[in-house]
């Protein structure tokens, strides 16, 4: 693996995660709602802070800016946790976004917004969350490129680690 390796899924994910918030593909992509609830303005920024950062990591990790590196690590982190709350506690243990609220508002959105599109997953046990094809392709690639520029990040010797 090497910088080329990293910075081409950092691409793949600024792609994907563009793509998906801008092509509305029928039973596949989710965020057309947020255009209707948010406005056009406001959905135009809530593109660019889910897509930007990884073509600018792409640039940062490709030229080799050692400080700048560092910082995409934090919002990859917390890209990658956003996502484990929304989709995967659900799934798996029927905890996180859609079961925070006690009356099931959260639940029944999912239900409106997110219960009809593609999926690939099976059901897990009875549980009424399954990720959406969409969103688990997001994941694979977020946890890829994760990996990638994290081992990048430390061969790069861009953070330092004292072992005595």
């Amino acid at each position: 693996m090497s910088f080329s390796t990293a910075c081409c899924f950092q691409i793949i994910l600024f792609l994907y995660e563009y793509l998906a918030w801008q092509v509305e593909i029928k039973n596949y992509t989710t965020h057309g709602h947020h255009r209707d609830l948010f406005g056009q303005n406001a959905y135009f920024l809530i593109v660019q802070i889910n897509s930007l950062p990884h073509l600018a990591a792409a640039y940062v990790y490709y030229h080799r800016i050692k400080w700048a590196m560092i910082l995409y690590m934090p919002y990859l982190m917390i890209f990658t946790t956003g996502q484990i709350f929304t989709w995967w506690l659900p799934y798996f243990f029927e905890k996180g976004l859609w079961y925070m609220d006690e009356n099931g508002e959260k639940l029944a959105q999912y239900k409106q917004y997110h219960a009809n599109h593609h999926r690939i997953l099976p059901r897990f046990k009875d549980h009424a969350i399954i990720p959406d094809t969409e969103h688990t392709i997001l994941f694979v690639l977020t946890c890829i490129t994760l990996l990638l520029t994290i081992r990048t990040t430390i061969k790069s010797k861009a953070v330092k680690f004292k072992l005595k």
